[in-house]
């Protein structure tokens, strides 16, 4: 339990409606009250990049550890995907998936609670009038094996990253596997999907073939994820907006022919300005393990229902690491992986390890594993020996990391040189006792965005197997920091900082990439020899949890 804190209030319009009485004509003439309440909200500016499908790589996903969402501007022939034509019907794509009487789960806008009994004749029908009685949305009609899946080919950076197409035994295609890849979300005009997270922490791909899309984008950050996990259970969540909750929401506005990338558990509002028709799709992968994980453990807390969790989670993640296993044994294909894969992979491979040991605390590794408790941890059949295969892959992905020539850290963690603090140095005089030398005082900047703030809510999940802490490898970020002051005394003939975060920046991460509890805090001295062993230091880190 968090001690509670006065919370910061927010310079944004704080609109407080509770959009629930919009339901069954209840205020029906303000229906369109999303729009008219995002029209007075101000947002962060759109500060994610915008790529040319030749620049969209594995190359780069490695150079940047796929941290924030991105956008592809045109379906180009180097982003090797295939689209349905722009000019789609409703009525196209109603014959496509199953015919008219084919149901289809559609969304009230203004309640945000589900219709039952809707077709996708009766949906066809109610998009192409000029005449609608509500504002209606359509963002779960999942179309794997469809007519019009026939259609679509993914982008391929998507294919190279779902653990789907690289983990999932193809002998179980297409009967057994999780249906998520592909989805036809249709939204009429003044349509809005409140703020989520997507299931399991996985992240999404997302092309508009007709209309726009706005999103409002919240960053993962420990303390936004916080947030979103309190108000999500919260019984104020139908009139509190999150987005005047925390420090900055991005809008990001995408027209007909976007791709857009959203990385694992970016938090996102849609609000649709003009009718649109969007082909989408989830997928986990080995950038995002952390970050998935941590959603994975917030849905558990919040009973979040089966219905809406990413199927066959556990499953998938157990098949990766077999997958993984494999891999980290392959020489050659030990060199293609970036430290961000091989950290995740550690990872993995540590929450797994301890998810056995809460299924039956009384189990050690050199215990044979019962066919039950594999059952009830989703354990695939396939793997004989769970325990071995965890201790491996944390084994080899650590020893890559530490020895490997061809492993880059991300800049972020690296030693600066350049980038020392300023240091003001004031001698004073001491005893002369051998113990107690002269001391100095350094003023050295520090980092406000990594202060612990005073708005931390008063309760959040923490698991203890599988704590969210905030020193472990930083995510790379391009935020313009604000900065103060601070004096502290060391002694003289010391090198090192003790308010130096623990990979020598100088600079703690506000970024949810925790590494989850992999790691523990450690000093670092400012000598050449520590400067080399950076790997080491984080090598050390992983064992020290064995």
């Amino acid at each position: 339990m968090m001690i509670a804190k006065q919370k910061r209030k927010s310079s944004r319009s704080q609109a407080r409606l509770n959009y629930a009485d919009l339901n069954e004509g209840k205020s029906a003439g303000d229906e369109r009250i999303w729009g008219k309440l995002i029209s007075v909200k101000s947002f962060a500016r759109d500060k994610f990049k915008r790529y040319r499908a030749k620049d969209v790589s594995m190359q780069l996903l490695r150079s940047t550890g796929l941290k924030e969402p991105f956008v592809i501007e045109q379906n180009e022939p180097e982003l090797e995907m295939k689209m349905p034509p722009s000019d789609i019907t409703v009525h196209q794509i109603a014959e496509l998936v199953g015919g008219d009487d084919y149901p289809v789960e559609v969304i009230d806008v203004a309640s945000q609670s589900e219709l039952p009994g809707w077709t996708m004749g009766r949906w066809a029908a109610y998009f192409h009038s000029q005449k609608r009685d509500r504002i209606r949305n359509v963002i779960s009609l999942e179309i794997s094996g469809s007519d019009l899946a026939k259609q679509i080919t993914r982008p391929k950076i998507v294919r190279e990253l779902d653990w789907i197409d690289l983990m999932w035994p193809t002998e179980l295609h297409p009967d057994e596997f999780p249906r998520v890849q592909l989805y036809c979300l249709m939204g009429t005009k003044d349509s809005y999907t409140d703020f989520h997270i997507d299931f399991g922490g996985s992240s999404v791909f997302y092309h508009i073939l007709s209309g726009e899309k706005t999103f409002y984008f919240i960053e993962p950050t420990p303390k936004n994820l916080k947030k979103y996990q309190k108000w999500s259970s919260s019984s104020e969540q139908s009139t509190t907006f999150l987005g005047d909750l925390v420090k900055e929401c991005y809008s990001v506005h995408l027209k007909a022919g976007n791709t857009m990338i959203i990385p694992s558990g970016w938090i996102h509002a849609v609000y649709t300005p003009k009718d649109a028709i969007v082909i989408g799709g989830n997928f986990l992968h080995s950038f995002g393990v952390s970050t998935q994980l941590q959603v994975y453990e917030i849905e558990k807390v919040t009973d979040v229902p089966l219905k809406f969790q990413f199927p066959f989670y556990k499953r998938l993640n157990w098949y990766a690491l077999v997958k993984f296993d494999t891999w980290l044994a392959d020489k050659d294909k030990q060199d293609e992986f970036s430290f961000y894969e091989l950290a995740n992979m550690a990872i993995l491979a540590d929450f797994l390890r301890k998810d056995l040991m809460k299924g039956d605390t009384s189990l050690s590794k050199h215990d044979t594993i019962s066919n039950s408790l594999k059952k009830s941890l989703h354990i695939p059949d396939t793997v004989s020996d769970p325990f071995g295969l965890t201790d491996r892959v944390l084994r080899l992905s650590k020893h890559i990391i530490a020895t490997s020539d061809k492993i880059q850290l991300p800049s972020s963690i690296k030693p600066k040189k350049n980038k020392r603090p300023k240091l003001s140095i004031k001698l004073t005089t001491k005893p002369t006792k051998k113990e107690e030398d002269d001391f100095v005082e350094i003023e050295e900047e520090e980092d406000d965005d990594f202060k612990i703030e005073e708005d931390d809510d008063e309760e959040y999940y923490e698991d203890n197997e599988f704590k969210i802490e905030q020193d472990a490898i930083p995510v790379i970020h391009n935020h313009e920091k604000k900065k103060r002051s601070r004096t502290k005394k060391v002694h003289k003939e010391s090198s090192s900082s003790d308010e130096e975060d623990s990979m020598g920046t100088g600079k703690k991460s506000n970024a949810v990439d925790p590494l989850s509890g992999l790691f523990s805090n450690r000093k670092r001295s400012t000598s050449t020899t520590s400067q080399k062993s950076t790997k080491q230091r984080i090598l050390d880190r992983i064992t020290k949890k064995y």
